[in-house]
């Protein structure tokens, strides 16, 4: 590999431990989540995601539709998830 790619991949990595750390400390010793922190930890691992597709898994190299394609099917699934919680807790009341 280049050092290009090395830094990278190192600066990903770094991204992807920074994030988890983030969202492990919002969630940890709450008992109850509230929505707030419900939904950031759902965008997180949104990006976690993009940037494992992307980097990982060389998406970056790939034609331009399958790169759109990829993060329309990320967005579909990221929104159900959050629809699912909120009318979830919605209905709970």
């Amino acid at each position: 590999m280049s050092n290009i790619t090395d830094k990278r991949l190192a600066l990903a990595f770094a991204l992807l431990t920074g994030v988890t750390l983030l969202s492990w400390w919002l969630g940890a010793g709450q008992a109850i989540l509230n929505a707030g922190i419900t939904l950031a930890v759902v965008l997180m691992a949104a990006v976690k995601v993009r940037v494992i597709v992307w980097e990982f898994m060389e998406l970056r190299h790939a034609p331009a539709r399958i790169q759109r394609g990829a993060d329309i099917y990320l967005g579909t699934i990221t929104g159900l998830l959050l629809l699912v919680y909120f009318i979830g807790a919605r209905l709970q009341l």
